[in-house]
């Protein structure tokens, strides 16, 4: 019987490293032994768990949105305005409406929404191999949290039951809310019409130190938006790893170094990793299979 943790992940560097990464920390009599305690590892998610090409699935949805509420939107016009324009299309589509509402829209829309090249779900476009490092990290005492540059109402409606991460583990950004009374006298949160924290870049540790209260010793990203993720992480005092996933495989998903919309590059994140030797996936040649052959 195999015994195999990551089948999904072909020989290879990468794959040895990470287990070899695993295994030390993991070994109470190794020198790099980390108390479970600190076991902490964190991922982005667009382009790192999940396919974000041709657009991120959160747009797809507020596309979809837009729509239905007969205020229909256009790529060519959010690539047009930058930005600015998405985050008009994210008060549209997302305020306005309470948080349970919200999560009933959202999970609706989740179950019946697919892909128009890969004719699956947008929740389906998972990567197998991740969800494998996930399990397998969980196995092994870890503690898995997404950081996401995507709105946290947005993902905590499909996401937990998909990555098997607890909804308090998934952050990401955040719109403004306020707390009332509805006329039926029960409480409600209300989505607002403002961004109140967008969870890229530099505002990554930071949501980290302010959720987690533990510096990751495991991180993985795709974009420099990661960049400062996985910087903070190098800087543990206990034995870390930096995982970077390079979209290199056109003809399985998308061979790519830009992403779709709002421009966020890899040249920094790609020089990051040649510094600090972190582990850089290339989906073409590291991963035997994309996404799972089922739909959850």
């Amino acid at each position: 019987m195999s015994t195999d943790s990551l089948p999904s992940w072909r020989p290879g560097p990468t794959k040895e490293a990470v287990v070899e990464f695993v295994t030390a920390v993991t070994d109470d009599g190794s020198p790099d032994y980390v108390a479970e305690v600190d076991r902490v590892a964190v991922f982005d998610n667009d382009g790192t768990l999940s396919t974000e090409m041709p657009l991120y699935t959160q747009l797809a949805f507020a596309f979809d949105r837009a729509a239905a509420l007969g205020k229909a939107a256009t790529m060519e016009e959010l690539k047009a305005g930058g930005l600015p324009a998405v985050l008009e299309l994210v008060k549209l589509t997302h305020g306005s409406i309470s948080t349970d509402d919200f999560e009933a829209v959202v999970q609706e829309w989740a179950a019946s929404s697919t892909h128009a090249r890969f004719e699956r779900l947008y929740t389906s476009l998972v990567y197998q191999p991740m969800l494998e490092l996930l399990a397998y990290l969980k196995a092994n005492g870890f503690s898995c949290w997404i950081f996401s540059g995507g709105g946290v109402d947005f993902m905590r409606g499909w996401a937990p039951e998909v990555f098997g991460i607890d909804q308090h583990q998934i952050i990401g950004s955040t719109g403004t809310v306020t707390f009332e009374l509805a006329d039926d006298g029960k409480p409600r949160l209300m989505k607002g019409a403002d961004l109140a924290v967008l969870d890229d870049g530099p505002q990554k540790p930071i949501s980290i130190h302010q959720h987690v209260g533990r510096r990751p010793i495991f991180a993985a990203g795709n974009t420099d938006g990661d960049l400062p993720m996985l910087q903070w992480t190098d800087g543990s005092p206990h034995r870390s790893f930096g995982l970077v996933v390079h979209h290199t495989d056109g003809e399985r998903e998308y061979a790519y170094d830009v992403d779709p919309l709002l421009g966020s590059g890899t040249e920094a994140v790609l020089a990051g990793a040649a510094e600090h030797d972190w582990s850089v996936v290339d989906m073409a040649t590291d991963w035997d299979t994309i996404y799972n052959q089922e739909q959850p």
